[in-house]
């Protein structure tokens, strides 16, 4: 930054304590905090910008770096509000900047387990920077991979231990500054993927199982309008939920993204709480619908469709399930010939839209069947389980009640009273 800081006649003051200090931090996101802190040194300085290591002992548990420049004073009601993601003040708007930095910043030093503070004091802007010496474990936010098509899985990516249980987002945004962004932010609920345009996006849904994806709309290469319509209208991707972010705020432009499949929208700039909450309602839901219709006898299967090609496949998979309930032999093997897919794909499809694997949605489908005959009252069950190929109409209840929690029997019952009732 001296370069830049000559350039503006800047006088820039460099101080090291002479103690060697060593800490474990992620180089890469430590580098990271400290570049986004000193280019708004340099970019708003009137005169000088002073960097140093504040006093340290070796029994100490973390370490402090302070780096403050004079010219417009953050006042003390904005402190707190620089470091929320997009804010700009009046007075440095029209400097170049996206309004992010200051909050991949702070977010980067608390993963750490650390702070970062604005502390104005003398007619300066301090920032202060601490840090522990030590962690519990070891940590890697960022790797030194090269940004392309063919390493994207490096980035923001937990260890395989870490991102086990954690449902996986894929982040689709062109600037580097708001991607590192939102992914540092929801690394800590959830496994997170990058890519810069759709056409890296649509390559890393090829090879990983995404549960929900967030896309800026204006990108080069393919948009986030077109990778949503791709991903919708993609057999293979059509059931996962899609966030785009945009700064148009037209209706029409609301109009569009959602026509193209979008499952919500969120204008530019936006409140981390709030995409964050999106996220959790739109992932929260569709699980409760799913676990609703395996626990519910008479919830059809297309109640877990959200889309027109998710809709038509639980169709055509129920339909071939239906004409094989009797033959306890049918599988997956069975059914991925019957639907032309290969077994892994059938897999995949089947655990994104209902969280049950291909065989247990067949013996869902099959009890489902069995609740609907026992509603009709035509059956008594063990004609019902004879019906459905079970040998023995004990383990028929004993699937039963697995699933739905009642007996046939209090089934029947429970039906017999809402129809008196109704």
């Amino acid at each position: 930054f001296k370069p830049a800081a000559e350039q503006r006649n800047l006088s820039f003051q460099l101080d090291l304590p002479k103690m060697h200090l060593q800490a474990f931090v992620d180089a890469e996101a430590f580098k990271k905090i400290l570049t986004n802190l000193l280019s708004n040194a340099v970019k708003y300085a009137r005169s000088e910008v002073h960097i140093g290591i504040m006093p340290f002992s070796s029994e100490d548990d973390s370490f402090s770096i302070k780096i403050s420049n004079d010219g417009y004073v953050i006042g003390e009601d904005m402190k707190e509000k620089i470091f929320e993601p997009f804010f700009r003040l009046k007075e440095t708007e029209k400097q170049p900047g996206t309004g992010i930095g200051l909050a991949l910043s702070r977010s980067l030093a608390q993963l750490h387990n650390g702070s970062l503070a604005c502390e104005p004091k003398n007619d300066l802007n301090v920032f202060v920077l601490t840090l522990p010496v030590h962690h519990e474990k070891e940590f890697q936010f960022f790797n030194g991979h090269t940004e392309n098509a063919d390493t994207l899985l490096r980035v923001g990516q937990q260890g395989p231990d870490e991102a086990i249980n954690k449902q996986t987002i894929l982040v689709v945004e062109d600037n580097k500054e708001i991607l590192d962004f939102i992914a540092t932010e929801l690394k800590r609920t959830y496994h997170i993927l990058k890519a810069f345009n759709g056409s890296e996006a649509i390559a890393l849904l090829q090879k990983e199982a995404v549960q929900l994806v967030i896309s800026d709309v204006m990108m080069p290469v393919m948009d986030g309008l077109e990778l949503c319509k791709r991903i919708k209208s993609n057999f293979e991707f059509s059931h996962i939920p899609i966030i785009l972010l945009t700064a148009k705020n037209t209706l029409q432009s609301k109009i569009e993204g959602l026509e193209m499949g979008a499952d919500a929208y969120i204008e530019k700039p936006f409140a981390q709480q709030h995409l964050e909450a999106q996220i959790n309602s739109l992932i929260t839901n569709r699980n409760k619908v799913k676990d609703y219709f395996a626990t519910s006898p008479l919830v059809h299967i297309k109640s877990m469709a959200y889309s027109r090609a998710d809709e038509n496949f639980l169709l055509r998979l129920n339909d071939v399930i239906h004409e094989h309930l009797s033959d306890t032999t049918f599988n997956v093997e069975h059914l991925a010939k019957i639907l032309n897919m290969s077994r892994p794909t059938l897999y995949r499809k089947i655990k994104a839209l209902s969280n049950l694997t291909p065989n247990e949605l067949i013996n869902v489908t099959r009890l489902k069947r069995g609740a609907t005959l026992l509603a009709e009252g035509n059956h008594k069950i063990y004609e019902v389980a004879e019906l459905l190929g079970y040998s023995l109409h004990a383990n028929f209840s004993r699937d039963f009640m697995k699933q739905f929690n009642m007996s046939p029997t209090d089934y029947i019952v429970s039906k017999r009273t809402g129809q008196k009732t109704s």
